[in-house]
């Protein structure tokens, strides 16, 4: 129960900030507003001229919250048992989705860097690598029937795919928590390079723990209360944080962009 809970609220959060996502950025598109839209949580993120690197992470953007939409289906056991078919092609779709997603990443920081310096590349560079690495490693055992493997790497994938999410995440309730100590407009200081890395190895580090405790039966059972507390403990934090973010700061945005719609 304490896992189902935590892949709940995991989807429901990941669900709005996708959904934020591919309204905010890709409307800013539509709305001709990339310069200001885009640039708003990251300096330089678009720059006028420079296509290629836009079209890069235009195409990171969308496949990522495909992503973050898509991830938690693929580990529901009902719909794997009862909708074989269903789960093989939104796994499909999932895993060009990532791949897209880390291509993209990928290809903008060779074309333009990052905007915090080398720390923020290595650490944005080695995501994108991880991602992709992952998603290929899930669609060649899955290929192959070998199917523990497959799964064990769809963990870690899905750990890297929600780091995006966590990273709007830390640095909102870093920045509303501690007022940005260790922050700088130029993302080059002692949080923001610690954020490079921290957004996804810890969640790589849960993964494993995850896939060790589904392969070893005798896993001890203080292992597994602690394990079971600390997601109880985890589910609490992300619902008073998912509220925050939601009520704040993704659903006006997605209003204020869809509004024009419905006017």
């Amino acid at each position: 129960m304490p896992l189902r809970s935590l892949l709940a609220i995991v989807w429901i959060s990941t669900g709005i900030f996708s959904i934020y996502i591919a309204t905010f950025y890709g409307g800013a598109i539509l709305a001709g507003t990339l310069e200001k839209d885009w640039n708003e949580v990251l300096p330089r993120l678009y720059e006028p001229g420079a296509i290629a690197a836009a079209t890069m992470i235009g195409m990171h953007f969308i496949a990522g919250s495909s992503v973050l939409l898509l991830g938690p289906l693929q580990f529901i056991p009902a719909l794997r048992a009862r909708h074989p078919r269903l789960h093989r092609w939104t796994g499909r779709v999932y895993l060009v989705s990532a791949l897209l997603a880390g291509i993209g990443g990928l290809a903008y920081l060779a074309l333009k860097g990052a905007v915090g310096g080398i720390v923020m590349e290595i650490g944005f560079g080695l995501y994108g690598v991880l991602t992709v690495l992952a998603a290929l490693q899930a669609w060649r055992h899955a290929a192959a029937r070998r199917l523990d493997l497959h799964r064990a790497w769809a963990i870690r994938l899905f750990a890297l795919g929600i780091g995006s999410w966590l990273y709007r995440m830390y640095y909102g309730i870093w920045l509303k928590g501690l007022g940005g100590a260790g922050h700088t407009g130029t993302f080059d200081g002692p949080f923001d390079m610690t954020m490079s890395f921290f957004f996804y190895v810890p969640n790589l580090l849960v993964a494993e723990y995850f896939i060790r405790r589904q392969s070893t039966p005798a896993f001890s059972m203080p292992r597994r209360v602690l394990g079971q507390a600390g997601i109880v403990a985890l589910v609490l934090v992300l619902l008073a944080a998912t509220w925050l973010f939601a009520h704040a700061y993704w659903l006006p945005h997605i209003g204020r962009r869809l509004a024009p719609l419905f006017a």
